[in-house]
């Protein structure tokens, strides 16, 4: 009798023994589906993510290379001679209408190569100040901002004077840097060369309106009292751009940046 018990208990023991251990296996077996389930789904996002980051590079590596071939045609185009070739002394002298030529010619179209130099200064100081720490298509936008204001019937019609529109007035300035004493420091030569380039590039044809004709734009870390009262375009590197949001809310938009 008692080893009957004593089999039977044994019995029932190991029973029991095997059915924690099947109910060990179906667990572990589960948990193995869904750590896999869960690893497979974090490998295909993690994959989707650096798809959309190779496309990014891809496309800002595309952008780079069409400004950089394009800024390179410009500057060639810049550097060319713009004047026709002199003709002969003899030829000059041998006209009879050469001393008439003389006196009629009109010699302030000498000031155009001036002009446009002072232009792509401007234009390079604002690029330089406001963005040579971005990117060339965030320089981009700075430059397409000035020239959308020079476009602009509420602001000035030349490069130079939407730059330095205010500076001599201690708020009033729409640029930041002509007020503020930031062109007193030293240049970093090689990002004013750049940035020289770019605005030559620019003034010679290369031009991409990336803002959506904005005409204001500000640093993504501040947020001044005019941006609610604009229509946002865009956000380039480290500046979100606006614009005027109809022609009735002009008068009552902010001229400042």
């Amino acid at each position: 009798m008692t080893e009957t018990y004593v089999y039977r208990r044994h019995e029932a023991n190991w029973t029991l023994r095997s059915l924690m251990a099947a109910g060990l296996l179906s667990v572990c077996a589960v948990a193995t589906a869904l750590s896999a389930t869960v690893s497979a789904e974090r490998l295909a996002a993690e994959r989707q993510a650096e798809l959309e980051r190779a496309r990014e590079a891809e496309m800002v590596a595309d952008l780079a290379n069409y400004l950089a071939a394009e800024t390179a045609r410009a500057r060639n185009a810049l550097q060319a001679p713009r004047l026709k070739p002199a003709k002969p002394v003899e030829a000059v002298f041998s006209s009879d209408d050469a001393l008439k030529d003389f006196i009629t010619f009109d010699f302030t179209s000498l000031d155009v190569a001036k002009i446009d130099a002072e232009e792509r200064t401007c234009l390079a100081q604002a690029i330089y100040y406001e963005a040579r720490s971005e990117p060339r298509i965030g320089q981009l936008a700075v430059a397409d901002v000035v020239l959308n204001r020079v476009a602009n019937a509420l602001y000035p019609n030349s490069i130079c004077e939407v730059v330095f529109q205010g500076s001599y007035r201690r708020t009033g300035c729409q640029f930041t840097f002509t007020c503020d004493g930031a062109m007193d420091a030293r240049l970093n030569q090689r990002k004013w060369k750049a940035a020289q380039d770019m605005a030559g590039a620019i003034l010679a044809g290369v031009r991409v309106p990336v803002t959506r004709r904005a005409t204001h734009y500000h640093a993504d870390y501040v947020k001044p009292r005019w941006a609610d009262r604009l229509t946002p375009t865009a956000t380039i590197g480290t500046h979100k751009f606006y614009r005027f949001p109809s022609r009735t809310a002009v008068a009552a938009a902010p001229a400042a940046m």
